[in-house]
């Protein structure tokens, strides 16, 4: 059965590649980034039930303007995927160490990474209860489970923080029918792994057991499967991603 999807962080990476497959199983896709998505990369047969919003996640404004716009149209949002976040890169490229993390960094890092995911899950939730049925997925990293070699310490706490409130979630929200879990990607192919230090990519493939970095679509198949009405009793989980280089 169709349903209203949002995805944000949709113009590339796992995004996009999540978009795509939701499309894919029929459902009305909102795809929203902080720049406009090119609808013209959706395949055709699959391009009418998609629809591209700017949204920057940063300005909470935003997020209750598109939001209302957004659920104005339809009965509800059925289904979240919180994948939008960003990282803050140290010197020359390399990973932020915590001597040089500040105040300001983190309060712009868990603004988009936490606080923007919050508030976007509260926005669905209330149509989710009363339809007593809602998927939300949450894009977490391996950063927010064990230690990471490329990722900076305000990256690594807002992405813990990430699967604190998937469980929060989880816990309050499935006697209603709602889900709410998180997918913790590995190293991945995107735009903000690809504009990382020369050799950083490559240093890290050589330690994955597969020994190599992930596509998206590795990532986006999981969470389209999150999204199913085939995944009801899976509710507060975390499935990692990342090629065996973490091993829960």
């Amino acid at each position: 059965m169709s349903k209203v999807a949002v995805i944000t962080g949709a113009a590339g990476g796992i995004g996009f590649a999540t978009s795509i497959e939701l499309l894919k199983a029929g459902h009305l896709v909102y795809l929203i980034d902080r720049q406009e998505t090119k609808l013209d990369a959706i395949p055709e047969e699959l391009r009418d039930n998609a629809r591209a919003v700017v949204l920057d996640l940063a300005h909470s404004d935003q997020i209750d303007s598109v939001m209302r716009t957004i659920l104005s149209a339809h009965e509800r949002v059925d289904i979240l995927v919180n994948n939008a976040g960003m990282t803050i890169k140290g010197k020359d490229g390399k990973p932020q160490s915590i001597l040089d993390a500040d105040e300001a960094s983190f309060e712009q890092m868990m603004r988009v990474n936490v606080l923007a995911m919050m508030l976007m899950t509260q926005k669905v939730l209330p149509g989710m209860q009363q339809a007593r049925w809602g998927r939300i997925v949450n894009v977490a990293s391996l950063a927010g489970r064990s230690k990471s070699i490329v990722s900076g310490p305000l990256y690594m706490m807002s992405k813990a923080a990430v699967l604190g409130l998937t469980r929060c979630t989880a816990a309050e929200m499935g006697p209603f029918g709602i889900t709410c879990n998180a997918v913790a990607p590995g190293r991945v192919l995107s735009p903000m792994t690809e504009n990382a230090a020369p050799g950083v990519n490559e240093s890290y493939a050589i330690q994955i057991p597969v020994r190599r970095i992930g596509e998206p679509i590795e990532v986006a198949g999981a969470i389209a499967y999150l999204c199913s009405d085939i995944a009801g009793f899976t509710n507060g989980a975390v499935i990692d991603i990342n090629g065996g280089f973490f091993m829960s």
